[in-house]
């Protein structure tokens, strides 16, 4: 377990190009995700994706849902969207349009630090290398 638990922090070490672009990928996360103009084109596009779900006919998946449960498949709704079935879902894609943005600056801020503390924790990990005897189990 001991050797997992230090296998982890130095994999950055074991492949340095790899964590440089780590580096830049957590960097352009952080900055794609922090964009406003981005985030609220994400947010009308997702919003307008479960506007279109909420109308989907469920008939085709509750029928054999029913009959697998023993009830008879004739009673489902021909007509049922979860629109019909969950009227508060209809609220859904508004939420998504107004949480987004919020949701994608929290991602971009969280990259932006994790980047920010990579070379402190690569740091940590090969100090600990060192610092270990090399013959642990």
């Amino acid at each position: 377990m001991r050797r997992v638990i230090l296998a982890l922090p130095l994999l950055a070490l074991a492949a340095p190009a790899a964590a440089q672009d780590t580096d830049a990928g957590l960097d352009e996360m952080a900055r794609t995700m922090g964009d406003p103009i981005r985030q609220q084109a994400m947010a009308r596009a997702l919003g307008t994706m479960a506007e279109v779900l909420l109308d989907l006919p469920l008939a085709p998946i509750l029928g054999p849902l029913a009959e697998a449960a023993g009830e008879d498949p004739r009673s489902v709704d021909p007509d049922a969207t979860l629109r019909k079935v969950s009227p508060g879902a209809g609220e859904v894609p508004r939420q998504i349009e107004r949480q987004l943005p919020r949701a994608m600056g929290a991602v971009a801020g969280m990259s932006g630090a994790l980047a920010s503390t990579l070379p402190a924790l690569r740091d940590a990990a090969e100090r600990m290398r060192e610092a270990l005897p090399s013959d642990l189990p």
